[in-house]
């Protein structure tokens, strides 16, 4: 099957003619990649408001680490980490996801505006399906679990109101199960087949079980669940089939950011030092198919995807800047300006006197070209406001 072209979330429908940037925002004490430093909302929200401005299409928020011998946290006090930057970030119009395997978490930040849940338990909680039937969101259906050696279909967690299988796998090491090793002539690697039926079967299982209770295949993205219950090998393995889980016809997720698999073949022992790792990993991942790059560097990684992307694909879009023209600018300044901007050509104009809607066909994505747009008009006269473009809306506001 071709990779799905879109993602639809609430009343956002996700292009993902080209990858996007999802950032991570842990509004927690404990998480393994920044040492709580966003535990309270104004560090939260200021996060935010960086991830943003460097590129993020959309932030994934959490307020439950689920690292390695991680402490379950009750729900209201999820819910009390969360409500702040979830508030500000639907105020401000962003696309939000909430990381969580608590249903009253998840109705609660959909009812509060946020547009995706994503679940690490893979909505096997049949609450957890009925909160997504209910509302129009986005749904990340993760698997965590071994997947090589003795697992079977049965090892994958399976949440539901009375058990708590997950911090269970992730109080030890989290490194997996190496009993493939034993095979005859000592493999170097898990059997792929094995692997992938496994992950696969369980990935499609979830996604047909939400469409059984009413979620559009249109709703739903698949993450592999790197790092969880799976020893470096397997995710080895998994991310060199990143093309057959494309192919199973869902949005795909790349969530490697700074995991300690990305450590062991990078040799980088600090978390937070292992975002160069990271991108080239993901890159690796969206050549294969993955359109969601779920990442703690938003600028980082939105500057490398840019630059990869725009070498190695034959991507466009269009975009309509309404512009008022100052006093001092003339239209033929303007579009000359707009049509020299690299990557770009102005296609249509439309209007007169102080008010123009001009059409540009470009090759760069929201963030370097509202720079390039910048860059095209300084000097023609004082800009009143940046540019506001984003990946989603082609309407931009410029004023020259």
């Amino acid at each position: 099957m071709p990779i799905s072209p879109i993602w639809n979330c609430s009343d956002v429908t996700l292009d993902l003619s080209r990858p996007r940037v999802m950032g991570v925002l842990n509004v927690t004490p404990d998480s393994f990649s920044d040492g709580g430093t966003h535990n309270a909302p104004e560090a939260a929200i200021a996060t935010a408001e960086r991830m943003l401005a460097d590129g993020a299409d959309l932030i994934d928020v959490g307020g439950e680490s689920t690292r390695p011998g991680f402490t379950p946290v009750e729900p209201d006090e999820e819910l009390r980490r969360l409500e702040p930057t979830v508030r500000w970030l639907v105020k401000e119009g962003a696309l939000v996801s909430i990381d969580t395997r608590h249903p009253e978490v998840a109705r609660r930040c959909v009812d509060l505006g946020a547009q995706i849940i994503n679940d690490v338990t893979g909505f096997s909680d049949p609450r957890m399906s009925n909160v997504a039937a209910s509302s129009g969101c986005g749904c990340v259906v993760m698997h965590s679990g071994p997947v090589s050696g003795a697992a079977t279909g049965s090892s994958a967690v399976m949440a539901s109101a009375d058990k708590d299988d997950l911090s269970a796998l992730m109080g030890g090491a989290s490194a997996g199960d190496r009993s493939w090793e034993a095979e005859k002539g000592s493999p170097l690697l898990p059997d792929s087949a094995h692997v992938m039926k496994l992950l696969g079967g369980y990935l499609l299982d979830r996604a047909h079980d939400l469409e059984a209770h009413g979620v559009a295949a249109s709703r739903i993205c698949l993450d592999p669940g790197v790092g969880f219950g799976k020893s470096p090998e397997d995710n080895i393995v998994i991310l060199r089939a990143t093309s057959e889980l494309a192919s199973l016809g869902y949005p795909l997720m790349c969530a490697v950011s700074r995991k300690r698999f990305v450590g062991t073949v990078s040799g980088v022992v600090a978390a937070a030092d292992r975002d160069d790792a990271t991108i080239g990993i993901s890159l690796a991942a969206v050549a294969r198919g993955a359109r969601i790059l779920r990442v703690h560097d938003v600028a980082g990684m939105a500057q490398a995807l840019d630059g990869f992307w725009a070498a190695s694909e034959p991507w466009s879009s269009t975009v309509t800047l309404p512009l008022s023209l100052a006093a001092s600018a003339s239209r033929q300044q303007v579009i000359a300006a707009i049509d020299g901007m690299p990557l770009s050509r102005v296609r249509q104009v439309e209007g007169g006197g102080g008010a123009l809607r001009v059409t540009v066909e470009t090759g760069l994505d929201s963030v370097p070209f509202q720079r390039a747009v910048d860059a095209a008009v300084d000097g023609l006269a004082m800009l009143a406001s940046p540019a506001s473009c984003t990946r989603d809306s082609p309407e931009c506001s410029h004023i020259v």
